[in-house]
């Protein structure tokens, strides 16, 4: 384990694996194009903040197109989300030439080059995690026909906040503000909105704010608010058994847990998620749904995969971090409306977030769907759902997603959630806190809970202040605990130096 660390660490730092572009605000983009991906792949080092342009270049108009069909395009505003469509639309039918180098998309010449040992590849990996779609089957969470929440858009710069590195220990011992925290943790895209103001928001090439981006872990999150929805239209009790609505898992280590448990993640299943171990029962997921190169034993697909699993004790017992749980989860949802998982995750919340995009989720190649880590969202829809829930499951304009109960339970947990959680090995890096219905709550007395996942993911919601926080990141090892302290010492060090009012400016923010 600690020499593939290494070996990582020392890949993702050598100059020709270094991430291909800067981060830009929203009004921002990359100087330039490059000729070749060959040429940007072998760039020493990210561009420097002084070689940023304006972005209304930054998407060409078919994509704009595509993304507005048939509509006109939006006026400049402030909210940020019509940036885009300043462009002039083209008219539908025009033909163009396929000998004009215009048309040709260099990203062509990244993707003929990944295939499933090499989509992780670092110097693939940022890519890769912005075209899921092009790499594995999915299936579109749509945004339904609703309004878009807007947000309106400020240009704060939060460099230079300090960071509470007492609170957060594991944070690197080089980094001391939020601008080294965004340097040196591999990120493409990210975000801090509060009451409909995105208050920063930044992208790295190849993220764009029309871009969706893998969620991994976050997906848990998202899913949890679907079988919440599902609770509050009484097709899901969390206190029934799993098999209950899943019985073809009774022979399985799944007999005798409840929905509750597998919320928490409490069963009593034999689960390793030991990503860089062979062997190990994550490991064997991957195999199933075929994200990594299958070998004789893996199951076929993430239900028959599910079906195999064992237990290594009681059900209840101390909180442990299981994928797995998540795929049952996402099953049981299916199973009780018989339906795809995505189209009851759009009917339930994503149409009713005021989402601008539709999200997605990976599928195998036997109709299951991959909740536990393979959702799919742009940075701006992510936060319309952290805001959400911020509100109380109830969106700005006074629709009920979630009912309060859901909400307050998150927040709140179990009576012996924070028990739970510090008898496990997870108690350690996070004193106090506590797992509950697939979120963190990463510190007792705040009220703040979080969605997390591999490679540097992260949404971070601070009920108090209605703060939702989105990172997007593609740090080629999986766990880094420096990098989720510093995330979350650069989220709460932004949440608490913004006035308590929205629409703060770069001027009035605490330093």
């Amino acid at each position: 384990m600690a020499d593939v660390r290494k070996f990582l660490r020392d890949l993702a730092g050598s100059p020709s694996m270094r991430r291909l572009g800067a981060l830009s605000g929203n009004t921002k983009g990359i100087k330039g194009t490059y000729d070749t991906m060959e040429s940007t792949i072998a760039k020493p080092a990210r561009p420097k903040v002084s070689d940023l342009v304006d972005a209304t270049n930054d998407e060409s108009p078919a994509t704009v197109r595509s993304e507005r069909l048939g509509e006109p395009a939006a006026p400049a505003g402030p909210s940020g989300d019509g940036a885009s469509s300043q462009l002039p639309l083209p008219e539908i039918g025009t033909l163009t030439s396929a000998s004009e180098d215009a048309i040709v998309d260099p990203s062509e010449q990244v993707l003929e080059r990944i295939d499933l040992n090499s989509w992780k590849w670092p110097e693939y990996f940022a890519f890769s995690l912005t075209r899921i779609e092009e790499l594995f089957p999915t299936g579109g969470i749509p945004r339904g026909i609703g309004p878009v929440r807007s947000f309106i858009t400020e240009d704060n710069d939060f460099r230079a906040l300090g960071l509470d590195r007492e609170k957060w220990p594991a944070i690197d011992e080089t980094w001391t503000t939020v601008g080294d925290v965004l340097s040196d943790t591999y990120t493409d895209a990210w975000l801090v909105t509060r009451d409909g103001v995105a208050l920063a928001e930044e992208y790295a090439w190849p993220m764009k704010p029309a871009r969706r981006h893998m969620l991994f872990s976050v997906s848990k999150s998202v899913v949890s608010t679907v079988v919440g929805s599902l609770t509050d239209a009484g097709l899901i009790c969390p206190d029934e058994l799993v098999t209950t609505y899943l019985p073809m898992l009774s022979e399985s280590g799944y007999a005798g847990a409840t929905v509750r448990d597998v919320l928490d993640m409490r069963s009593g299943v034999r689960f390793s998620e030991e990503y860089l171990v062979e062997g190990s029962e994550i490991r064997a997921l991957f195999e199933a749904v075929d994200m990594v190169p299958r070998t004789p034993a893996a199951a076929n697909g993430i239900k028959e995969y599910l079906t195999g699993l064992t237990r290594e004790r009681d059900h209840g017992g101390p909180f442990l971090y299981r994928s797995c749980e998540t795929d049952v989860l996402g099953w049981i949802c299916e199973a009780v409306t018989n339906r795809p998982f995505a189209v009851v995750a759009s009917e339930y919340v994503w149409s009713k977030i005021g989402a601008a995009h539709s999200a997605q989720v990976c599928q195998d190649h036997w109709g299951g769907s991959i909740v536990d880590g393979a959702i799919s969202t742009t940075l701006r829809d992510l936060a319309r759902f952290g805001e959400m829930i911020a509100r109380g499951g109830v969106t700005a304009e006074g629709r009920r997603v979630l009912s309060q109960a859901w909400i307050d339970d998150i927040f709140a947990g179990g009576p012996d959630s924070a028990e739970a959680f510090a008898q496990s090995a997870s108690g350690p890096s996070y004193p106090g806190g506590m797992y509950r219905s697939q979120f963190w709550v990463p510190t007792a007395g705040r009220d703040v809970v979080v969605g997390i996942g591999i490679h540097g993911q992260m949404l971070y919601i601070d009920r108090a202040t209605r703060t939702v926080g989105v990172k997007f990141s593609s740090d080629p090892e999986p766990v880094r605990l420096a990098a989720q302290h510093g995330t979350l010492a650069m989220f709460e060090a932004i949440a608490e130096a913004v006035p308590a009012q929205a629409g703060s400016t770069a001027a009035s923010f605490v330093a």
